[in-house]
């Protein structure tokens, strides 16, 4: 900057303005500190503790493991236990008031029951992989159940670099499968700030539970999701594919030459696995709780701002849950590339066993509309949408369907609009047509062309200007524009 205004690149006024802005900015930011304000550290980790509760996911649950009794013998392995991974590297790092160890949560939760621990593997070596893997298998031989705390340590995922997969490390892998050689009944606890791909643990585990980077009250959360004293109810936030060649940037992603092409373009997340009809391992907005809910058939509201649906829901199971209700919007017909679905919405109630409860979603119109590159806006087009009810992407028990009025759309015709285009218009079809019919003929006839071709598709996508100035001189360009800007009137 120095330098700039010195060879008078950089008007020395435009530092001064700049300077003087943050100045001032500092100055009110003194003036309105009150200093008598307090917080307390307890209450906002109570309150973290919560939110990780809400934000971890059930992916699993076989025989339904989970919730464990406070009794038996509980073998916790895996490092993560006692070393907890809680948050991200670079910028996101921040200094924790307190951080739960996960171990030391559990314990205080286990009653009765008797808590062992080995830690199975080392982050920051391999060195001594085998004989921590045979500690922890022999722990886990001598429990009723075997909680393994599995996933990515900092030095494997952050900001400013990319993995090269997305595996767990194999080692922590062949531990699972070491332990589960032992033991009936395995709960995975997964932390990691990426998506991994799970399809090498899902066999070996009952129960998974995937609590991302949860914050410094992560292991009290975990705790309590484990023993029950919470129920889980978050949903993923992404898919988790089955091999990494599945997903959408696998072929843009690094690119070349320092370049990178987004060729996946709006079909991004779930909507491309739903395009393409692919297997996956877990769904978006997947995510399983200790109850299960039953759902009516859904009741719909149309008006000028979007659609409101309505639908109840009730508890079947034995316990206590929250239910995330998720809403998916589907064209019965479009001209525009779409999805398969479309998240529109979703909203969540708590309900008691047996308890039900009406849930409503708002869909704002926005929500149905699409970007249109001809007429330079959003667009809603009008007609039936399949409303999909459910609790993921590929869960959805119900539907309704619901009719939206469409916006008007006018796209001037030019030269360069297509042939089929400019058939469409009302004023410069038939005239077109007039001009022209006897090259094309009735479909699957053979004027101009050989039996069985229907020319007005063959030539549908070509610009008119190239049809109707080089197809046998039919139209001067002086009477091409003539014929468009009519059209366009």
């Amino acid at each position: 900057m120095v330098a700039a205004v010195a060879d008078g690149a950089l008007d020395p006024e435009v530092v001064a303005a700049s300077a003087g802005r943050l100045a001032a900015l500092a100055v009110r930011a003194a003036g309105n500190a009150d200093r008598e304000t307090g917080w307390d550290a307890a209450e906002h980790h109570a309150l973290a503790r919560r939110v990780a509760s809400r934000c971890a996911v059930l992916l699993k649950n076989d025989h339904d493991l989970l919730p464990l009794s406070p009794g038996g013998h509980i073998a916790i392995l895996g490092e993560f236990a006692t070393e907890p991974r809680y948050q991200g590297g670079g910028s996101s790092h921040v200094n924790a008031t307190r951080v739960d160890i996960a171990l030391d949560e559990i314990r205080a939760h286990a009653g009765s029951a008797t808590v062992g621990y080995a830690r199975g593997f080392d982050t920051g070596s391999e060195s001594a992989t085998a004989d921590l893997r045979a500690e922890a298998v022999e722990a886990a031989a001598r429990a009723d159940v075997a909680v393994l705390f599995l996933g990515l340590a900092a030095a494997q995922e952050s900001e400013g670099f990319d993995r090269d997969h997305i595996e767990l490390p194999a080692d922590q892998v062949e531990l699972l499968h070491a332990v589960r050689a032992v033991q009936d009944r395995v709960v995975v606890v997964l932390a990691h700030g990426g998506v991994l791909r799970l399809a090498s643990i899902v066999d070996a585990a009952d129960a998974i539970l995937d609590t991302a980077l949860l914050g410094q009250a992560a292991g009290g959360a975990v705790a309590d999701l484990l023993f029950g004293v919470t129920a889980p109810s978050g949903r993923l936030t992404e898919t988790v594919p089955l091999r990494l060649v599945d997903v959408p940037a696998y072929d843009n992603f690094p690119g070349e030459q320092g370049h990178v092409r987004y060729g996946e373009g709006i079909f991004v997340g779930y909507r491309w696995y739903d395009r393409r009809e692919l297997e996956v391992g877990f769904p978006f907005g997947h995510g399983l709780t200790y109850t299960t809910f039953d759902y009516a058939e859904p009741r719909t509201v149309a008006d000028t701002g979007g659609v409101t649906v309505t639908v109840r829901v009730t508890n079947t199971g034995a316990r206590a849950g929250r239910e995330v209700v998720q809403v998916y919007t589907s064209p019965v017909n479009s001209s525009m590339l779409r999805p398969p679905r479309e998240l529109g919405g979703f909203a969540t109630v708590e309900l008691e066993p047996g308890a039900a409860g009406e849930v409503t979603v708002r869909i704002p119109r926005r929500e149905f509309a699409r970007w249109h590159e001809s007429a330079g806006r959003w667009v809603v087009e009008g007609g039936e949408y399949v409303l999909s009810i459910g609790r993921s992407s590929r869960d959805l028990p119900v539907r309704a369907t619901v009719r939206i009025d469409g916006d008007e759309v006018r796209v001037p015709l030019t030269r360069d609009s297509s042939f089929a285009e400019v058939m469409a218009n009302a004023v410069a079809g038939p005239e077109l047509e007039a001009k022209i019919g006897s090259l094309l003929g009735e479909p699957g006839s053979s004027a101009g062309t050989d039996p069985g071709v229907d020319m007005a598709r063959m030539i549908g996508s070509i610009p008119i200007g190239r049809i109707a100035l080089n197809l046998g001189g039919l139209m001067t360009a002086a009477e091409l524009d003539d014929l468009l800007a009519r059209a366009n009137g």
